[in-house]
């Protein structure tokens, strides 16, 4: 094959290439302007969940100046929501779809209904001199009373003597031997939790967020006179068909299922609006992920990242009592 053929073909190439771009966009486009078409049907609930032209993939600062609740235009947006760049906009549209949908959770009775876990186990936050720990890695440790599984604990205790809802507190540690297979470990966990105690309805998956290591101790909320650390909901659409960035899954049955991201994605939404009436800042948005993050293992589950490696373990502990107060209104009433 001769340079000048060679040289067409390219051509060829790149043109079938921006012809596949302009029909992409094209595609988009028109499912945008259907959504906007129809937003005049949604429930106001759901339309006021709309404004600010998308910017997704844009990194969710935990540095939020303006509040999350305020609009700036009528351009389509879901308010609350940080949708990542690799979801198409048919996510988008059903999860403007999933937001008008506030289905409660059962969680009154004498049997569990909310297991914390932790796919994470050993992530601990910036230590100060009353909650010191031994490291086991950078702003990690396997001392329970200093790392998530010690907020965990906090959850779950408060929803019992609170509000009388049976919460059981998964410990089990799931980043070993290699951190990258986690969410394959906690996924087990989670399945094996909920063989024993089918009334399980709400998983949550509780974590602590990443910031560099300076710059961020004054990221806090204070509410009720108690600093709290901000928080942020994680939502899997399983469209990678992965459980996480770096984690494949282990190809079982189970884990092949997709997550029902739009139940999970309403009733994140649901608590995030519940707890930004406390303080505007209290909530970062929620997150929209092409993983699976183990929200497959039953209808209704969450992923909270409390805080991040700049708050305290202190700040982390205090959102807690915020979290079981939100989690509390999601029961459905008899």
């Amino acid at each position: 094959m001769d340079e000048s053929e060679r040289t067409k073909r390219r051509e060829r190439a790149a043109a079938l290439k921006g012809l596949r771009e302009r029909a992409s966009a094209l595609l988009a486009a028109v499912i945008i302007m259907l959504a906007l078409l129809f937003t005049a049907s949604f429930p106001r609930e759901v339309r006021e969940l709309m404004a600010d032209a998308m910017r997704p993939g844009e990194a969710a600062s935990p540095r939020v100046t303006k509040p999350l609740l305020q609009t700036d235009d009528a351009s389509l947006f879901i308010r609350l929501a940080e949708v990542d760049a690799d979801l198409g906009p048919e996510i988008t549209v059903r999860l403007i779809e999933a937001a008008s949908h506030e289905s409660g959770v059962e969680l009154k009775g004498d049997e569990p209904r909310v297991l914390v876990y932790h796919t994470h186990n050993t992530e601990a936050y910036r230590p100060t001199e009353g909650s010191g720990y031994e490291a086991s890695g950078l702003y990690r440790t396997e001392d329970n009373e200093n790392n998530v599984i010690a907020v965990g604990e906090e959850l779950c205790r408060i929803l019992r003597e609170d509000y009388g809802i049976i919460a059981i507190h998964a410990t089990e540690q799931h980043e070993k031997p290699l951190i990258t297979t986690a969410y394959s470990r906690s996924f087990q966990t989670a399945l094996k939790y909920k063989k024993l105690y089918p009334s399980l309805e709400l998983f949550i998956d509780l974590h602590r967020d990443g910031v560099p290591e300076t710059g961020y101790e004054d990221d806090f909320v204070t509410v009720d006179g108690l600093e709290c650390a901000r928080m942020m909901f994680v939502v899997g659409t399983g469209s990678s068909g992965k459980s996480s960035e770096k984690d494949p899954g282990s190809g079982s049955k189970e884990e092949e299922a997709m997550p029902d991201f739009e139940t999970n994605y309403a009733l994140a939404v649901r608590l995030t609006k519940e707890l930004l009436k406390r303080d505007e800042r209290f909530m970062r948005k929620v997150r929209v992920k092409s993983g699976k993050y183990n929200q497959q293992v039953a209808e209704k589950c969450l992923l909270v990242e409390v805080g991040h490696n700049g708050n305290t373990l202190e700040q982390a502990k205090n959102s807690m009592r915020f979290l079981a107060e939100a989690i509390s209104k999601l029961a459905i009433s008899n």
